[in-house]
């Protein structure tokens, strides 16, 4: 079985598949926010014999920094939003959890047991564990996709 790492600050952090897959498409979404998105389109009068840039209404970071846009402490607006966003997103989910798996989404993910610990803990296979743990990942990408 691999395993996976993402990268928070300087430290290389242990994670699911799940979350590893999750994380790189926020990153790709970033990247898209910042680099790939239309940046408007050209306006041709012939009678009037003007030409006019008409932004997009999506625009991408790089170009609004580019014409001056000012973003306080390197942090982007967007981030911000799309982080309450994501927290917003999964708090909504967390609640629609029994509690029976939000317990175990806290013992993995917030008190940071393994697999292992939670089966000892609950007396079941760390493989019943693992069964239980992807449904209940199944039902929280839901929210998310």
């Amino acid at each position: 079985m691999s395993e996976f790492f993402i990268k928070i600050g300087k430290e290389q952090v242990s994670v699911s598949e799940e979350i590893y897959k999750e994380y790189y498409k926020m990153k790709r979404r970033e990247r898209y926010l910042e680099e790939d998105i239309k940046v408007g389109r050209i306006s041709v009068d012939l009678e009037e014999e003007t030409v006019d840039f008409i932004p997009s209404k999506e625009d991408s970071i790089n170009r609004l920094i580019e014409l001056g846009a000012d973003f306080e402490d390197d942090q982007m607006i967007e981030d911000i939003l799309c982080d309450k966003a994501t927290l917003l997103i999964l708090q909504e989910a967390m609640a629609e959890l029994n509690e029976k798996e939000q317990e175990l989404i806290q013992a993995l993910y917030y008190k940071d047991l393994t697999v292992r610990e939670v089966a000892k803990v609950e007396n079941i296979s760390h493989v019943a564990v693992v069964k239980r743990h992807k449904k209940v990942l199944d039902k929280l990408k839901k929210y998310f996709l």
